[in-house]
């Protein structure tokens, strides 16, 4: 999937009634590459600007109180009197439920059927790295000049910058490295901790090379269970697992992987080995467990890169957050301002999260989302399906 584009805001427009004919909106889009703020584009406000009158037959229309054909270019209005074509008089002159406002004589989106802008917001998941810093880390990679660690570094690098502000980053390196071993690593930048913050961490790590066995994956995974960064509500909750080495410490990786994803807000954990020393039946247990299987396996940079980059396109969001509470029904969503919609359902289409106040892509949707074919994104209020035009 090409990265997604963008996280920026959606326009949403909604009303509390439905007094008017359906109003005919558009939103200035959005960009699902910037998540943002990144699905990083601009938002915008619906346009409220007029549209053509419905006449344009020039002397063929007739009506109430047109005494005969009207002139070309003039139509007969809903006023009874022939007007200029692309005008209006009265709101019949109208369609796609605008109004004709009387002072411009244009036709304009009605007020009881959605001329307020409401925001709609990617919900950036929150990713914690969870990164190897054993001395075994230090090894160099296969084809390279380069350590295990200056490898990743660069890895994560590159991911940090491309989803800069489209996902929430922390880091949590293991070992603790204490002196007695198998200390479970720590929270060594909290969820969201800015890119360059992330970056200056991990290239001022040295490596643990204490003597003792520090590859503890299990135990590390399992601190991480309750950890309040990883339980919002209406986010994706993640864990990312880089390790060179098999777990040394008591293992557990799986059962842990188990916990964080039966908490009451979901983590999942995907997993990656970096080497050929990794225990493999335990790194595949591991994302059995965490139902993110099967584990990426990297020899190299170039696999290294892969990985990640699969892995932070699959957590990318389909979640947007609403700044107000929506009506319960008269909602439209649009991709690519296709007028054919997106139904509102739960496998393939949208539906609306209550408890996170947010819209929220299902299947093939989201699918379309993630892989960088949505340019658009319209949401709309209004009392019949609405021309995009």
């Amino acid at each position: 999937m090409a990265a997604l584009r963008a996280w920026a805001l959606v326009v949403f427009g909604l009303s509390t009634a439905c007094g008017a004919t359906p109003p005919e909106e558009e939103t200035a889009g959005w960009d699902p590459e910037i998540a943002t703020g990144g699905v990083g584009g601009s938002g915008g406000a619906l346009a409220s600007g007029g549209g053509s009158g419905s006449g344009g037959s020039g002397g063929m229309s007739l009506g109430p109180g047109c005494t005969g054909a009207c002139a070309p270019g003039t139509f007969c209005s809903a006023s009874g009197s022939c007007i200029a074509d692309g005008t209006c008089a009265a709101d019949g002159d109208c369609g796609g439920g605008k109004v004709c406002d009387p002072n411009t004589q244009t036709c304009t989106v009605g007020g009881k059927c959605g001329q307020k802008p409401f925001k709609l917001v990617a919900q950036t998941p929150n990713v914690m790295i969870v990164l190897d810093r054993s001395g075994s880390m230090g090894k160099s990679v296969p084809g390279s000049n380069k350590s295990r660690w200056q490898v990743a570094a660069e890895a994560l690098a590159q991911v940090f910058k491309k989803y800069d502000g489209k996902i929430d980053f922390g880091l949590s390196l293991f070992s603790a490295c204490l002196s007695q071993g198998c200390a479970p690593g720590i929270i060594d930048a909290p969820i969201p901790t800015p890119v360059a913050t992330l970056q200056a961490k991990i290239a001022g790590t040295k490596l643990c090379n204490s003597g003792h066995n520090e590859t503890v994956i299990g135990g590390t995974l399992q601190a991480l269970v309750g950890h309040p960064g990883l339980q919002t509500p209406g986010k994706e909750n993640v864990v990312v697992l880089i390790t060179d080495g098999a777990d040394n410490c008591g293992g557990g990786g799986a059962n842990a992987a188990t916990a964080l994803k039966n908490q009451p807000v979901p983590v999942k954990t995907y997993v990656v080995g970096f080497s050929g020393d990794v225990n493999k039946s335990e790194l595949s247990k591991i994302a059995t467990a965490a139902g993110t299987g099967p584990y990426y396996q990297a020899e190299n940079a170039a696999q290294l890169d892969a990985s990640l980059s699969a892995i932070t396109q699959d957590v990318a969001t389909c979640s947007y957050k609403l700044d107000e509470i929506p009506p319960s029904s008269g909602v439209w969503v649009f991709f690519n301002k296709d007028p054919k919609g997106v139904p509102q359902d739960g496998t393939n289409g949208w539906s609306y999260d209550a408890p996170t106040q947010s819209v929220v892509f299902h299947g093939s949707s989201c699918a379309l989302i993630k892989q960088g074919a949505v340019t658009a994104i319209d949401v709309i209020y209004a009392c019949e399906k609405p021309d995009l035009g």
